[in-house]
């Protein structure tokens, strides 16, 4: 995961004035269409894999209805103390501080209806992603839905375009809107560094096809439909055909690159790639 000093120290800087990021256009976009992609039902359990400062899980939250029960998990204790103010009067919600892999890793498999995880998978690397994929994937109950939105091209160019668009440049200067563009350039740098080295859309579905999911749709945003610099990838537990899995792959078998399976052989996704 980079430098795990290096990260930590910038995620609690970051939690002072992320929020800013509620002031951008394409931001709100963003937690709208996640909100929506994720279909969260009335009596649905959803965790947040990286929660952050809990803007998505409220606006999940307001959407669901008081039945939902809803997890995030994030390691900044600064960004859940930010996060816990926004869920107060939601009745069954839960905030857990731990490293995001372990917390995966101990989890009880098909324990929840609705994972998500939003700009995060970007701070890992290869190694970490098939660990992430393989945890979030295993998480799912049948029926269940998996939303990954991350970044996977650099810059900020067209989330600003985006926003000028429909504010003006006098009411953008924000005292924190401005901050968090000023760390949005240290991540930059720390892409360039490859502390941080997002993964390319067609390597992120192949790595969840290897992980047990199947890529039901992705759609560019967070910068417009065609420009933005996010992906957001909707997905489920791949079906296998009980009939000929035994013959096809036996436990504890490979696919076609020699790669292990997660718990069952995947079939092959046919993703819409936007």
């Amino acid at each position: 995961m980079g430098s795990a000093r290096i990260q930590r120290k910038l995620w609690s800087w970051y939690s002072r004035s992320y929020d800013g990021l509620l002031d951008l256009v394409p931001y709100q976009r963003l937690l709208a269409t996640t909100t929506e992609a994720l279909a969260c039902g009335p009596d649905d359990r959803l965790v947040d894999l990286g929660c952050g400062t809990g803007n998505l899980l409220a606006r999940v939250a307001a959407a669901a209805g008081p039945g939902a029960h809803l997890v995030g998990v994030d390691s900044s204790a600064a960004m859940l103390g930010m996060a816990r103010p926004k869920l107060r009067g939601t009745d069954r919600a839960e905030l857990v501080e731990s490293d995001l892999l372990p917390w995966l890793a101990a989890a009880p498999s098909a324990s929840f209806d609705r994972v998500v995880s939003v700009n995060v998978l970007y701070t890992l690397d290869a190694a970490q992603r098939a660990q992430f994929w393989s945890g979030a994937v295993r998480l799912l109950r049948p029926g269940g839905r998996l939303v990954v939105v991350t970044t996977d091209r650099a810059g900020f160019g067209p989330v600003v375009r985006e926003h000028l668009a429909e504010r003006s440049v006098r009411s953008s200067l924000r005292p924190r809107l401005l901050a968090v563009l000023g760390l949005n350039l240290a991540i930059w740098a720390l892409e360039a560094r490859k502390v941080f080295d997002p993964a390319p859309l067609d390597v992120l579905v192949d790595e969840c096809r290897r992980a047990g999911g199947r890529v039901l749709r992705t759609e560019r945003c967070y910068g417009g439909e065609t420009d933005g610099v996010d992906v957001l990838l909707v997905a489920e537990l791949a079906q296998v055909d009980l009939r000929t899995a035994t013959d096809a792959a036996p436990a504890g078998g490979t696919d076609a690159d020699g790669v292990p399976y997660a718990d069952s052989p995947p079939t092959t996704p046919t993703p819409t790639v936007g």
